[in-house]
């Protein structure tokens, strides 16, 4: 019989196979390596771990686990699902509204479960960077015991060439034990004591992150270090690094280490560990434009042409435009102008790779938006930019 947590991970993995709209995509990554949790035995590990992403207009919705099933049929699931929606533009700003469900099962011990609301506003002082500021409220069950929490986010993010980098702070609140206040004490408490018992119902931690990541070519590389600071939990410095080798248009080759925290607010203890595996992603050649060849009509709005020795020929119809350009994950995001041709057409020519690619068009200097016959997605600085698979 198949374990609760393995049949959500199938029930995952059978949704991102089903086409249910052109917003959906996934990934399926399956692999194994060496898992050690804190204050306990280290030892070998195989995992899959299904993510899926669905855009309806303002609304992305998000979910992904992780199993992990270990000898001794000591198995593992954590899951995540998030819902959020977006406001529209106003100049540089954007707001959002995010609820998050996160949960935990275990072989032997009782899982958590973690439920909250945030409130986000973006700053976009430039098409490669984002500042953002954000607060939540929730609670969280663990060990048979509700606690409220709450936290107080900031952070940015920018573009430097081919690596993006981002910067957050993460501080979290939330009550040691359930019930009770300071105010039902008499007044005959003293202040020492009073210190004392704010310590033991309320207690906070800071974590505070640095991330990046690169491209070039077929290879994606991310690393992120951080450190938690407490004065009543334990201090430690948390890191990770993966890289991920394109085998195909779908298939990729990963490889992940790293130094996980503990959770003080479910007592979900942290972990070091070392995986390797495959990663499938779903969807990529049923929903997004396969762009081969020039031989579509004239009419067409946006299209690549095939290989040649200068370069691959990009095209777009935009007859009343006066400027037009275009900027990508090829061009390290500096924009490129195109130049007039016939009938309309904006045309430039560059070298660009096989394989998955985002880029963006702008007319006229206005808004950067995902060029017309490609797949729209909303990319982290919070615009929409297009996807394509180029063979």
């Amino acid at each position: 019989m198949i374990r609760r947590p393995m049949s959500l991970v199938v029930v995952l993995a059978v949704g991102l196979t089903t086409r249910a709209t052109g917003q959906l995509s996934g990934t399926l990554d399956m692999g194994a390596g060496a898992y050690h949790p804190d204050r306990a035995l280290a030892g070998g590990v195989a995992s899959v771990a299904p993510a899926l992403q669905m855009g309806v207009g303002p609304l992305q919705l998000a979910g992904s686990g992780v199993y992990t099933d270990a000898p001794g049929g000591r198995w593992n699931f954590q899951g995540a699902s998030s819902a959020r929606l977006r406001s529209p533009r106003l100049g540089i700003l954007r707001g959002e509204v995010l609820g998050q469900v996160d949960w935990t099962w275990h072989h032997r011990v009782e899982g958590s479960t973690t439920v909250g609301g945030e409130v986000r506003a973006y700053i976009s002082p430039s098409s490669r960077s984002v500042i953002w500021i954000g607060r939540g409220l929730g609670k969280a069950w663990s060990l048979n015991q509700g606690r409220p929490l709450g936290r107080t986010l900031v952070g940015g993010s920018t573009r430097l060439g081919p690596v993006r980098v981002g910067v957050s702070v993460a501080s979290t609140t939330f009550d040691l034990m359930r019930g009770g206040s300071l105010t039902d004490r008499t007044r005959t408490d003293t202040f020492a004591l009073a210190d004392t018992l704010r310590r033991e119902l309320h207690t906070d931690f800071t974590d505070a992150m640095i991330s990046g990541h690169w491209e070039l070519s077929s290879l994606g590389f991310d690393l992120s270090i951080g450190r938690r600071f407490s004065r009543t939990t334990p201090e430690i410095t948390v890191w990770g690094v993966s890289a991920m080798r394109s085998l195909g248009p779908q298939l990729g080759l990963v490889v992940a280490a790293g130094r996980a925290g503990s959770d003080p607010v479910t007592a979900l203890p942290g972990s070091r560990y070392l995986v390797a595996g495959l990663r499938l992603t779903l969807g990529a050649n049923r929903w997004l434009p396969r762009i081969e060849t020039p031989s579509a009509s004239h009419a067409a709005r946006f299209r690549i042409g095939p290989s040649r020795l200068t370069g691959r020929e990009i095209r777009l119809h935009a007859p009343a435009a006066q400027r037009v350009e275009l900027a990508g994950d090829f061009t390290d995001w500096r924009p490129v102008a195109l130049e007039p041709a016939s009938e309309g057409d904006w045309r430039v020519v560059l070298p660009i790779a096989p394989g998955l690619h985002r880029l963006a068009v702008r007319v006229n200097g206005g808004d950067w938006q995902a060029p017309p016959d490609t797949r729209t997605v909303i990319s982290e600085f919070d615009t929409r930019i297009g996807e394509v698979v180029i063979e």
